[in-house]
């Protein structure tokens, strides 16, 4: 699946020069063949987890390694430079029997900023609410109709990679991934036995929720600023740095009559800003419109308030 390539002008700003020097540096250095659509490092701690009795856990991560890296996930071909960089880190909390465990995860991805070799994360997210069966053994069977504890998360996760990557790069064009996703949450919720996928209408950080936040018509401009973002602000920067500023702050007007409109944080809000708040906080260094950007983000972006105070302290 080919992207477009952003072609390049002279960089005025600390941020442009950072962009440029990466540049240089990938010159020099080459990528490895692979395939498929992610390349997904996964780790599996289970210090909290021992004994030899659990010994066969070690098991698990090359088990989770092969079953998200050498799986299709779409239909579209994919350069072996485009596979999707993403990480997904598993912590083993508890051991509830000798096959049944508790599980924290965190999930990244990043996608590049094109004319250079520095990668934009998409995604970031930690998921504390996870119980997984698991045995020795046991080869992992990919069967989306079919709820299990362990694969349906993988499935889950993988599908959520998937629609921010598409995101980016087509304005809403993530959203059979996350159809995809739903079906799974809503496989999820209706298990008696599984928690964090929103069986509880209280939770407003399940994995159902996220599926259908970003299926709601009432937060695409959440899903548009995905693509603009990237595509009109990062993959141009160094093309029309003035222009990219200016795309920088209107997103952000967008993002903040959304925020005011439903006058209440949102999981894919959170999860907007999460992932990028440094970097935006980088970009907006040096433009014209910084105190205006400071205004809009400290609104809408609290949690982060310390890193966008420099912004308008200076650095």
């Amino acid at each position: 699946m080919l992207r477009p390539a952003v072609l390049l002008a002279t960089p005025t700003s600390r941020f442009a020069v950072a962009l440029a020097a990466a540049l240089a540096a990938a010159l020099v250095s080459g990528r490895p063949a692979a395939a498929q659509e992610l390349n997904c490092t996964v780790s599996v701690n289970r210090q909290q987890v021992s004994g030899p009795e659990y010994a066969f856990l070690d098991e698990l991560q090359p088990e989770l390694d092969r079953y998200l890296n050498a799986r299709a996930w779409t239909s579209d071909v994919y350069d072996p430079r485009e596979r999707i960089e993403c990480s997904i880190q598993i912590v083993l909390t508890q051991a509830v029997s000798l096959s049944q465990f508790a599980a924290q995860v965190a999930v990244q991805s990043s996608r590049p900023i094109y004319g250079t070799p520095q990668r934009s994360r998409t995604l970031l997210l930690s998921d504390n609410s996870w119980t997984f069966s698991y045995t020795r053994g046991r080869a992992l069977i990919y069967d989306p109709n079919r709820f299990d504890s362990l694969t349906s998360l993988l499935d889950f996760y993988a599908l959520i990679i998937l629609g921010m990557d598409y995101d980016t790069f087509a304005p809403m064009g993530g959203t059979p991934f996350f159809e995809r996703a739903r079906q799974i949450a809503e496989l999820g919720r209706n298990d008696a036995s599984a928690i964090g996928w929103g069986r509880d209408p209280t939770e407003d950080r399940s994995r159902f929720v996220l599926a259908q936040e970003l299926l709601d018509p009432v937060y695409e401009p959440v899903r548009r600023a995905h693509f603009r973002y990237h595509f009109d602000v990062l993959d141009h920067f160094l093309v029309e740095q003035q222009g990219a500023w200016e795309a920088a702050v209107e997103l952000f007007r967008d993002l903040d009559t959304l925020s005011r409109q439903l006058n209440q944080r949102r999981y894919v809000t959170d999860l907007f800003f999460g992932a990028r708040y440094q970097e935006i906080a980088d970009l907006m260094m040096e433009a014209p419109q910084r105190n205006e950007a400071y205004g809009l983000l400290a609104a809408m972006d609290p949690s982060h308030l310390s890193t966008y105070d420099a912004l308008v302290r200076g650095r």
